[in-house]
């Protein structure tokens, strides 16, 4: 994500989004977690928009560069093989920009952090999904399921999409319908150990005085419980969450919701209780 004090956004990140910097130079940032170099890339260039600039997806293990690729070129999208690790901090990665102009980035090989984590009053357990919008969801909706292989696991009506990987967990990306505007990040969810963790980084966020932007709910598609809280680059969310469900990807039928505040936290009662 490209942010406007690199210092600052660093501050958010290490502290209250219990991350932890293990690279920084005077125009980036590299922070991560369980021993993984980064999770988050931040990045201060004054010549780009502010908010984000890629996205990044671990290939499957059975999985080999050769198939993205052909499936990109059997769609018209150019791409690029990158293989420097001392720049990128994976040992290889195919890389493309996606319909709403976001550089995407199919990976293997993530750096790790000798030591593993250093201690930290929260523990995360790993980057579980981000949340963006789309210009044309349907589009997006198709290049992403049918091109890169997610499959859907719900919809909230016809403004959201949940979209799982491989590994199952309920959603690993969420595309959002903003017809023809530009492209925002929601939000990016951080999964945590246990949900004492989860009590844990809520305590840290409210003692630095950060907006709540949802706290303590629960929700309907994936089960997970958790919070958000405002951070940066300005609007975006970061979540803690515990017990994010998983789907079958070979059976998952998905299911489609009504969009109401319970989609979103099954603890609120219905309207006129």
């Amino acid at each position: 994500m490209n942010v406007d004090d690199l210092a600052a956004a660093v501050e958010l990140f290490e502290g209250p989004g219990q991350l932890q910097l293990n690279g920084r130079s005077e125009n980036r940032a590299f922070l991560g977690g369980a021993g993984e170099h980064h999770w988050v890339e931040l990045r201060q260039d004054p010549s780009r928009p502010t908010g984000l600039l890629k996205m990044a997806f671990e290939i499957d293990k059975a999985a080999v560069f050769e198939d993205v690729e052909k499936a990109l070129a059997s769609a018209g999208v150019n791409f690029e093989r990158s293989k420097n690790f001392r720049e990128d901090f994976v040992r290889e990665a195919v890389r493309f920009v996606d319909m709403d102009g976001t550089e995407v980035e199919i990976f293997r090989g993530m750096a790790g952090i000798a030591g593993g984590q250093q201690p930290k009053w929260a523990q995360l357990e790993r980057l579980l999904h981000v949340a963006v919008s789309a210009s044309d969801f349907d589009a997006a909706l198709a290049f992403y399921s049918d091109v890169l292989g997610f499959g859907v696991s719900d919809f909230i009506e016809e403004t959201t999409a949940f979209l799982h990987a491989s590994d199952g967990a309920h959603h690993s990306l969420v595309l959002q319908r903003r017809p023809g505007a530009a492209r925002v990040v929601n939000h990016v969810c951080f999964q945590t150990q246990s949900f004492d963790d989860v009590m844990r980084a809520r305590a840290l966020v409210r003692r630095a005085g950060l907006e709540l932007r949802d706290d303590l709910i629960r929700h309907e598609t994936s089960g997970s419980i958790g919070f958000y809280f405002e951070g940066l680059p300005e609007g975006l969310g970061v979540e803690f969450c515990f017990e994010h469900g998983t789907v079958n990807p070979a059976t998952h039928v998905p299911r489609t919701f009504v969009r109401t505040i319970r989609a979103k936290d099954v603890y609120e009662p219905p309207a006129g209780y």
